[in-house]
């Protein structure tokens, strides 16, 4: 547990890797069987480098570079029959799991895909049904019973003994293909991670492939994969979102890649420095395609103003007139619990559009961010696919928890820096998921009242 009080920031904020680049980035090094210079993504040390990063991770290390030379098209026995079953530890990363499940469905062996806390509750339905869709065979293993780790380990095949993260996990999905190539159609309403697997899994198919696209949430996810994936020499055009073009018998190139830092972890210390003061925030990229990048529209529409500096540093101002704003969230979920900490202390209303997006992340946060912003005072309600918060002052003092979300965490931490009493928070340790050295920065940067 952690207690903030009031305080005021000044100084300099250094963000982790993009989770959502690095994750990418590093599934694009997985099919191209080669070695690829990365500068700030590989968790060497685990300094700066999330948890969700580290689990991508482990997922390339343990199948290595012979999957795009041995694993795609071999001579296999048909689906569900092969029981050497090659275990993938995701940890609690969702776009680990639902992007890497179409990517192992190249191949003719079968995967298992584990996860562990919550992730084990993160829906995966519709990897299932897009993958059956797909010709490929997909069976969800979140209904076993709750078994010791040894019986799970038997239950989904061998497993390597010095493999001490597999045991800490439990099966989620069991994958094996081949996923050939074709036409498809793809739901991507609830999520775009699994067509972000997709996009990149097929140009290595046997044929050329066309997705028909439907409900497309979190187009700048889409963008941000298109372009990992032009890095790497891979091609793919769509017809505005609605029709995507994949030649097969393509080839990843690897080669160095910068990765930029995380706009999502950054929304919190932007939306900090407009209400408590000037931050100068970096490794932050001004064309980036992160989609938490419209952090700085947001604070924008509230008064906040902010400006470039050199080597990808954004400097954030203090406003001490920030006003209630509206702003539509829809494509990026991930900016409601630092927008809520941005809103609760602005004049006026706030409005958040597209709560429907937050009922299945690391915990239901539409309700999660209603629930613990009243305990300390904050008044929230939620109206349609609306969140609604009257700001002003914001009582505090009271305990409240981060319900396993780092987000969570990360939101009422920042909020907490304007209330009238302490707040104290539980779960502290859920922001290494994300956000490693979050607690680090916040302390470094943080002033208190005298």
């Amino acid at each position: 547990m952690i207690t903030i009080s009031k305080g005021s920031l000044k100084g300099k904020v250094t963000l982790p890797p993009s989770k959502s680049m690095s994750i990418r980035v590093l599934a694009a090094i997985f099919l191209s069987s080669r070695d690829t210079l990365l500068k700030g993504a590989w968790p060497k040390d685990g300094t700066q480098v999330c948890e969700d990063v580290q689990a991508a991770y482990r997922v390339v290390r343990s199948v290595g570079s012979q999957f795009a030379k041995e694993d795609i098209w071999p001579n296999m026995a048909p689906p569900g029959r092969d029981h050497s079953r090659r275990q993938l530890d995701c940890g609690e990363s969702a776009l680990a799991l639902r992007m890497f499940a179409p990517i192992v469905a190249l191949s003719s062996y079968i995967y298992c895909l584990r996860g562990r806390t919550t992730l084990i509750t993160r829906p995966v339905d519709f990897v299932i049904q897009g993958l059956r869709e797909l010709g490929c065979w997909c069976e969800s293993l979140n209904t076993l019973p709750t078994l010791s780790i040894m019986e799970n380990l038997k239950e989904t095949g061998r497993w390597e003994p010095r493999d001490s993260s597999l045991s800490l996990s439990r099966p989620i999905l069991l994958v094996q293909g081949p996923l050939r190539g074709g036409k498809y159609q793809v739901n991507a309403g609830g999520s775009s991670q699994f067509l972000s697997g997709l996009l990149m899994a097929l140009p290595l198919a046997e044929k050329d492939s066309i997705l028909e696209v439907e409900h497309l949430a979190s187009q700048p996810y889409i963008d941000l994969t298109l372009n990992v994936m032009e890095s790497f020499g891979v091609r793919a055009t769509h017809d505005n979102y609605k029709v995507f073009h994949i030649p097969g018998r393509q080839s990843y190139r690897a080669h160095k890649i910068d990765i930029e830092g995380d706009w999502s972890g950054g929304a919190n210390f932007i939306v900090g420095a407009a209400m408590f003061g000037d931050l100068r925030i970096s490794p932050l990229w001004k064309d980036s395609l992160q989609a938490d990048k419209a952090i700085l529209e947001a604070v924008g529409k509230a008064g906040g103003s902010w400006a470039w500096g050199s080597a990808n540093q954004l400097k954030v101002y203090k406003n001490d007139n920030l006003q209630g704003f509206s702003f539509d969230a829809q494509q990026c979920p991930d900016l409601f619990p630092p927008l809520v900490a941005l809103a609760v202390h602005c004049k006026g209303t706030t409005t958040i559009h597209g709560i429907d997006r937050l009922f299945h992340k690391e915990s239901n946060r539409a309700l999660a961010l209603l629930e613990e912003y009243s305990k300390v005072g904050a008044d929230i309600r939620l109206e349609g696919n609306n969140m609604v918060i009257k700001g002003g002052v914001l009582p505090g003092g009271a305990r409240i928890s981060a319900r396993g979300d780092n987000r969570i965490a990360m939101s009422l931490a920042i909020a907490a820096l304007g209330a009238e009493k302490p707040i104290e928070i539980e779960g502290k340790h859920t922001v290494a998921k994300s956000f490693p050295d979050f607690w680090e920065e916040l302390n470094n940067i943080r002033i208190p009242l005298s």
